[in-house]
């Protein structure tokens, strides 16, 4: 073998060994809970909240959950107003204030921004919402201030967003009646055009996430489509388009299906998927709803009602292991686990070098009022 060859091994030894260098690593940190907020009874958490970064401070606000009874004791579904504000300390978080927003809304789009946190649409009491509102927290006044931004053309809950530069991307979620397939794009230097459309998902879809590294690049991951007649579709896709949402290619797919998950793009250029519902359990609790609704016996009806209850409260939760996206190999890896169970539908904030996972579901209608906090480090 002759020296340059030797020399050509060894360099490739040496670069493969720097690429897996690079690759960066999560060191989770004592979780906090989120504070008691009824005559000192604990927290249960929430689904769907706002949550994101404003000025030097996370907010956790909105949600929803049920405080009174589980769905399958005949529990109502409830949507929170209460704000939780939140500054750094050490390697953890320390909660700064509360306060309150004037219209409850959960399962909302949260974008930190610049000059504010930006709540795009959601459930409210009213049904689903078009309205976006822009959130600053006032640390003299303890307070936080509420500015209107532009709607979107129609109500919206449950989608992918993300910003990058000074456009700001929503992709799929539930429209009052359907699913969205649609990308929709909002210029922060053109307000006055409002939201406009831009191009279509492969699929139409809900509960995904939609992800940026880069000034024109867009990822799609996971999610899932509610059918009127037969269980939903969950999705194991990952999905890229170059040129901001208008065209889609194909990536390598997940080991499999994630829906309602929590993902973020690191600085190590992988993206790193922290949970999400690999729709075994939901598929079985949907399969017995339909049927029980289609069913015309009383007995019969209650038979299958009782074992979708069943399945719901022994629900094995949706796990804690933890999988990267490498952008450069374009493979999946298992990166290690989540120091508890793992949250869907909440929203994975990166905040300098922190990861926060702020509150979520950990089963089929049973909350956490964990907030899991990390630190990021790709040395």
């Amino acid at each position: 073998m002759t020296k340059q060859h030797w020399m050509g091994i060894i360099a490739g030894i040496l670069f493969t060994s720097a690429v897996n260098a690079q690759v960066g690593r999560l060191e989770w940190h004592q979780s906090i809970e989120l504070p008691s907020v009824q005559q000192g009874k604990a927290h249960i958490g929430l689904a769907g909240p706002i949550a994101g970064v404003t000025g030097d401070c996370l907010l956790i606000a909105g949600g929803a959950n049920f405080p009174h009874l589980p769905p399958w004791e005949g529990g109502t579904k409830e949507i929170q107003k209460e704000v939780f504000i939140y500054r750094k300390e050490g390697a953890g978080l320390r909660l700064a204030a509360q306060d309150s927003l004037s219209v409850a809304v959960a399962y909302a789009a949260s974008l930190s921004l610049s000059d504010g946190l930006l709540v795009i649409g959601g459930e409210t009491t009213g049904g689903k919402t078009a309205a976006c509102r822009l959130i600053k927290y006032d640390s003299y006044a303890k307070k936080i201030t509420v500015l209107d931004f532009p709607n979107l053309p129609f109500p919206l809950a449950n989608m992918g967003a993300v910003a990058h530069g000074n456009k700001l991307f929503v992709a799929g979620g539930e429209t009052p009646d359907a699913v969205s397939d649609q990308v929709l794009q909002l210029d922060l230097e053109n307000l006055e055009k409002g939201w406009v459309c831009i191009g279509k998902l492969p699929y139409a879809v809900s509960h995904l996430q939609l992800l940026s590294n880069s000034p024109n690049d867009l990822y799609l991951l996971g999610g899932r489509k509610a059918h009127s007649e037969r269980p939903s579709t969950l999705y194991h896709e990952l999905w890229c388009s170059t040129d901001t949402g208008i065209t889609w290619s194909k990536r390598t797919d997940i080991p499999f299906s994630a829906a309602a998950g929590t993902a973020c793009v690191l600085s190590d250029q992988g993206i790193w998927l922290l949970s999400a519902d690999r729709g075994n359990t939901f598929h079985q609790v949907e399969a017995l709803i339909f049927d029980a609704k289609k069913e015309t016996n009383p007995l019969q009806r209650q038979k299958l009602i009782d074992a979708k209850n069943k399945l719901q409260i022994n629900h094995p939760g949706f796990g804690r292991a933890i999988w990267r996206y490498d952008l450069h190999s374009n493979k999946w890896s298992r990166m290690g686990d989540l120091p508890s169970n793992g949250p869907v539908t909440t929203t994975a904030v990166v905040w300098d070098d922190m990861i926060i996972l702020p509150s979520g579901e950990i089963k089929a209608g049973v909350r956490t009022p964990e907030i899991l906090v990390a630190t990021f480090s790709n040395k």
